[in-house]
């Protein structure tokens, strides 16, 4: 056995690499005996990208338990290609690699220990925490000060709250990084501590303060995020509401008739990144739509994903978007078409029943607005302009027919011939006549068409 490993020794020591390569991919499926796994960790010092890949390769999977053990002292290497494989490798070992990284903290530089202690928080053994707490409480390092919360935040170590939160004043720097790992342990010590710091805290920390409340929170810390609303700057608002929205979603809280957060829900719709609108957009679910309905309307059209909710939002809430769109639409929006649309398909799918809570003046403040939007410059709305008068008042369609006669659109008038083609009101006979004489080829010969099929010749309608 000595002169095999000796052989295997001697296809390493090599100056041709591909010889190396081949003797390591050899253990790709046979465990590696101890002395070899020596041998071939040694080569990770090789400037040669080639071979260090195959060796992290084979180290990585080889059932040897060992490896661990021969690879921790790489990790004080010079050589930073050599530490930063050995990381990764016994990252990739997981469980495995405990035991060997708590053995060489002790003898470990600062450096070092950071370097270690942030591999185990990512393993997440948590038989790594109680030696993590040693070296927190006795290590001056910041760096490494830093990498004990984190990990043990990764951890979920509660036994180290009262460690981490003992030196919360000791450096502004550390704050931020305590507060995430307080999120992320979410004791109830925790979440009253992050509650009791919520206010006075710099810029840096609010924003992992935030994220974690919205985790970990109680209602205090509800009640205290949608207080604190008015008060938050743009991005510090958009994880605000995305917190409120998990806190109400876990802990099934209602949500207040609150002004600033209907506004602040607005606004992270309007300008926010996807992940956030999602949670703006489940709030808004959630309120009447008396309360909220009318201010959602600016944001309809900015977002595909949103669009989706708002159109069910305002199917279920059908008849108050109808008492309350008239008003918004006048002010001619830039999603003026998509708010006509949406009056067209709510209209539709049930057969105007909501559209029937209306009163009469609102009624009418509909029908007069269509009128006006019959000369809206986009074709799309006077199109539905058209379609929608005729449905809602028929009589009042008739006498601004001549508007309508007079669309630029060819399509349009087509539109018209198609709602008008069955009425007979002489107007309607006459439109048609009229139509028939139209500049375009295909209006001229659908409205002959018509008046053909009503038994109406030529003669009877040239002048």
């Amino acid at each position: 056995m000595n002169e095999n490993f000796e052989v295997v020794k001697k296809l390493l020591d090599t100056n041709d690499t591909e010889k190396i390569r081949t003797t390591v991919e050899n253990f790709q499926m046979v465990e590696m005996p101890d002395k070899v796994v020596e041998y071939v960790s040694a080569k990770l010092l090789l400037d040669d990208n080639a071979v260090r890949d195959v060796i992290t390769r084979i180290l990585s999977h080889n059932k040897n338990k060992k490896i661990s053990h021969y690879l921790v002292p790489y990790i004080s290497s010079d050589v930073i290609a050599a530490r930063n494989l050995a990381g990764e490798i016994l990252l990739k070992r997981k469980s495995d690699s405990v035991e060997a990284m708590l053995n060489y903290l002790p003898e470990a530089n600062d450096d070092d220990q950071k370097f270690i202690i942030d591999i185990l928080g990512l393993i997440g053994d948590k038989s790594a925490t109680e030696e993590i707490i040693n070296v927190l409480k006795i290590t001056k390092d910041d760096n490494t000060i830093l990498a004990c919360i984190e990990a043990l935040g990764n951890l979920k170590a509660a036994e180290g709250v009262d460690e981490i939160i003992s030196i919360y004043d000791a450096n502004e720097l550390f704050q931020p990084t305590i507060i995430e790992a307080l999120g992320k342990i979410g004791t109830p010590e925790c979440v009253n501590f992050i509650n009791a710091n919520y206010y006075g805290v710099d810029e840096l920390t609010k924003f992992p303060l935030v994220e974690s409340l919205g985790e970990i929170g109680n209602e205090e810390s509800f009640n205290m995020l949608i207080n604190d609303l008015q008060y938050l700057d743009t991005a510090y608002k958009w994880v605000a509401i995305e917190a409120i929205g998990k806190l109400q979603e876990r802990l099934n809280l209602d949500l207040p008739a609150d002004k600033v957060l209907k506004t602040s829900l607005i606004e992270t719709l309007e300008s926010s990144d996807d992940q956030y609108r999602k949670s703006a957009i489940k709030l808004i679910n959630l309120f009447d739509g008396e309360e909220i309905i009318e201010y959602v309307f600016s944001v309809f059209g900015k977002d595909e994903n949103v669009d989706l909710e708002l159109k069910q939002y305002f199917q279920k809430y059908s008849s108050v978007f109808f008492q309350k769109i008239i008003d918004y639409i006048k002010t001619s929006p830039a999603n003026l078409k998509l708010c006509v649309e949406q009056i067209k398909e709510l209209i539709q799918i049930d057969e105007g029943e909501s559209l029937q809570t209306l009163n009469d003046k609102q009624l009418r403040d509909f029908v007069e607005e269509f009128t006006v939007l019959l000369s809206n410059p986009d074709e799309e709305v006077r199109s539905l302009a058209i379609e929608l008068l005729f449905y809602l008042d028929a009589e009042t369609a008739l006498l601004f027919s001549d508007t309508m006669l007079e669309d630029t659109n060819s399509w349009n008038r087509l539109k018209l011939l198609e709602i008008i083609q069955y009425g007979d009101d002489p107007r309607i006979i006459d439109l048609i006549k009229q139509l028939a004489k139209d500049k375009d080829e295909v209006v001229k010969e659908n409205a002959q068409n018509i008046l053909n099929e009503r038994g109406l010749t030529n003669l009877e309608f040239k002048e």
